[in-house]
């Protein structure tokens, strides 16, 4: 294809140029900038309900806002512990609570995860200053170093001797237990932990350690007893900043607690859908204030983009045809993302193809969110309107352009 290929460049309000020696039936490649449909974008929020995130998130002092975390852990007996498929009495003599950090920024050193008792009816209705007021010095349990060379990693708190009478369940709590977490460091930071809803084992734990007695085999006679989550009603994060909630018109948001979406909407023209042969299709979206998020990471922020199988606004059914992760979002800058969109705009050539819509999410809300809540001008906006840059191709004869 490459050798049938003549570049030039078009703007929809000035006609293609091709000089008169042009060979016939080649390929003309074109480029051009098409707006989205003035004020036709919209914001609606609410997609990931708050019992359904499937991470937690905690921070100190980002410019993204404050984030804090509890967990609840079931009821349970730790009398006893399973050694090959009998109960055998279980002599205790360590307690340990850990969470997995599954991203944390590696340039900040010095990281640590605070661990609170709190209430075991805390959950999803929580407010920020709620769970605030409990995160204090009476009800803090112990504080645990992550290694400055780790990008990833189980934080554990230890509880033996003395100490483990602190984290022991009452009878009044029927054996579950509250921790509420905060986190600081030498820097403003913040960490995402892994919740595993499936419970395969990268979720937060409380563990018994000990000694299972009667039991021939000395090998096994050192026992754990992994108690996990009770529910993921009595599982989350609060924050301080919601950028969407109070949501300006103007503007339109993606991401954030109530996991925001933004519907763009474009009319490509006819010549270019029924007669072009698309080359590229790219989204181009101007932040409307620098991106603050957490930098350093293993895992960017990025834009995905949705299809749409038919126009429904806030309802409109999304299609997985398509869709594509890899618009990358620069913390703490305001340059132009790019979303390479080629994919969702080939499909409105197609006869009965789908709407002429992008639904724009940020790629942390399936997992019920990030740090990061872009927000970025929309066509009602007086600079960086959403735009769409489609390269294609179109045949010619000679001396017509």
């Amino acid at each position: 294809m490459a050798g049938g290929l003549v570049g030039c460049q078009e703007n929809l309000t000035t006609p293609g140029q091709c000089p008169d020696l042009c060979p016939g039936d080649r390929i003309v490649v074109r480029d051009t900038i098409i707006s989205a449909a003035a004020g036709a974008d919209s914001t609606y929020v609410g997609y990931t309900p708050r019992a359904a995130r499937q991470v937690l998130l905690v921070s100190d002092g980002l410019a993204a806002g404050e984030y804090r975390s509890f967990v609840v852990f079931n009821k349970h007996s730790r009398d006893s512990v399973p050694v090959d498929g009998t109960n055998r009495v279980f002599e205790i003599d360590t307690v340990a609570i850990s969470f997995l950090v599954e991203v944390r920024d590696t340039a900040v050193k010095n990281l640590h995860l605070y661990f609170y008792r709190i209430p075991i009816a805390t959950d999803t209705t929580a407010t920020f200053d709620g769970l605030e007021s409990l995160l204090n010095p009476a009800n803090l349990l112990d504080s645990a170093r992550m290694n400055d060379t780790l990008k990833t990693g189980r934080v554990e708190a230890i509880f033996a001797g003395d100490r483990m009478a602190t984290v022991l369940p009452s009878a009044e709590d029927s054996g579950r237990f509250g921790v509420g977490l905060r986190v600081r460091a030498d820097a403003p930071t913040g960490v995402r932990i892994a919740l595993d809803p499936l419970q395969l084992g990268s979720g937060p734990l409380f563990e018994y350690r000990g000694t299972a007695l009667a039991v021939a085999d000395t090998s096994k006679r050192r026992q754990r007893l992994q108690i996990r989550l009770e529910s993921v009603a009595r599982t989350g994060y609060v924050q301080n900043v919601d950028l969407a909630e109070n949501r300006d018109p103007n503007l339109l948001y993606i991401g954030g607690p109530q996991a925001a979406r933004s519907l763009l909407r474009f009319a490509v023209p006819a010549f270019i859908r029924d007669t072009a042969q698309i080359v590229r299709a790219t989204l181009l979206l101007t932040p409307a204030s620098p991106l603050a998020g957490l930098g350093n990471t293993r895992v960017r922020d990025s834009v995905g983009a949705l299809g749409v199988v038919v126009d429904l606004g806030a309802k409109s059914p999304t299609t997985t045809f398509g869709f594509v992760p890899r618009g990358g979002l620069v913390e703490g800058t305001a340059s132009v993302a790019s979303v390479d969109v080629y994919s969702l705009v080939a499909n409105w050539q197609t006869a009965g193809g789908a709407p002429q819509a992008i639904f724009l999410q940020h790629s942390d809300e399936t997992l019920g969110g990030g740090f990061m809540q872009p927000v970025f001008y929309s066509t009602r906006s007086p600079i960086g309107r959403p735009q769409l840059r489609i390269t294609y191709g179109v045949p010619t004869k000679p001396g017509q352009p």
